[in-house]
């Protein structure tokens, strides 16, 4: 069993239960919002197509303090009935923040996250709610999700971890490994939140992965094979702009540690092990594009951030790692030559 992680997080804030006696719709679906683009209104338009009346579903937008956009107003341009309710912000609560304030202002015993520039397609409630009328117990459900690109594009779909519709088996180990599930993929029960609390606020990146991995602690979950959701993977959307910053590998480490809080004993060492090197190579292909496209400067941050990963594993032993490949990329990136992806 590895030693305790060095990294000491901070508890996930507290979800308090609603006030009992108040009416409560089946579904909270809650858009968070922070000076979205034409792409926000395709977001709302998807739920509100498949919508029930508002005693079934809530939608509600719930503003970052957005500046530069007139949120209200693109909200009556898909929604002239006033159907959707809206929440402004006074300041800036940044994503981990505006994410746990939709989950307070939530009234529905589902509550679905839904980012503003990804969709969801006909049947998504339907299809997963039947998961929780199958099994009440679980602490989530989430579907296979399409990935696609500024352009609508379809770049690829996520790995299909089911046939069937069902209760995963051994799901821990796989999601701790790596993140599996987009976030406008997933419904989690109010309750379930109020239990293991909201999103964490000292991860900037990985705090949907860690709260997946949380649950499955905790819960069974549900997976729904057929691809409801979208996801949408552009320049302008927070992932590139923490790529662009170099914090994505940084919090991953610190997600990793975490995580390895929440594992039990039995498969922590070799979960941890397995994200480690998972993670690690996957910062050594991001530093592979980004020399490619002559961003020295940002893959020297990637690469950078390789020790940090590897400290994650606190002393667990992490083979198979290409270190050929780093020590390469580290020479092109020191010498200025023209980059030829390592072998």
């Amino acid at each position: 069993m590895p030693p305790a992680p060095a990294f000491a997080p901070t508890n996930p804030p507290a979800v308090a239960p609603l006030r009992p006696g108040g009416a409560r719709p089946r579904f909270s679906v809650m858009i968070p919002a922070c000076d979205p683009d034409e792409k926000f209104c395709a977001s709302l338009d998807s739920v509100l197509r498949q919508a029930p009346g508002p005693e079934r579903m809530q939608i509600a937008v719930v503003d970052d303090a957005s500046s530069a956009v007139d949120v209200q107003r693109l909200i009556r341009s898909v929604d002239p009935q006033g159907r959707v309710e809206f929440f402004g912000g006074d300041r800036r609560r940044g994503l981990s923040g505006n994410w746990n304030r939709a989950i307070e202002v939530a009234r529905g015993e589902l509550v679905h996250l839904l980012h503003q520039d990804d969709s969801v397609h006909p049947g998504f409630y339907d299809r997963l709610e039947r998961g929780f009328t199958r099994c009440p117990q679980i602490g989530m459900a989430f579907c296979r999700s399409r990935i696609i690109d500024d352009s609508g594009r379809l770049t690829k779909k996520t790995s299909r971890q089911r046939w069937l519709p069902g209760v995963l088996a051994d799901w821990l180990p796989v999601i701790a490994e790596r993140q599996r599930v987009q976030t406008p993929a997933a419904i989690v029960p109010r309750s379930t939140y109020e239990t293991i609390g909201g999103y964490r606020t000292d991860l900037c990146h990985a705090l949907d992965w860690e709260m997946w991995v949380r649950i499955a602690a905790h819960y069974a979950v549900w997976y729904e094979p057929r691809p409801l959701a979208t996801y949408r993977r552009h320049s302008a959307n927070e992932t590139s702009r923490l790529v662009a910053r170099g914090a994505v590998w940084p919090d991953m480490a610190r997600a990793i540690q975490i995580n390895a809080r929440t594992l039990p004993d039995s498969i922590r060492a070799a979960t941890i092990a397995a994200s480690v090197r998972w993670h690690a190579s996957s910062a050594i292909r991001t530093a592979e594009r980004q020399l490619a496209v002559g961003d020295t400067a940002a893959a020297a941050d990637t690469l950078r951030s390789i020790p940090e990963l590897l400290e994650a594993a606190h002393g667990v032993p992490t083979q198979g790692l290409p270190h050929r490949r780093i020590a390469v990329l580290r020479a092109r990136i020191l010498s200025g030559s023209p980059f030829r992806r390592a072998a």
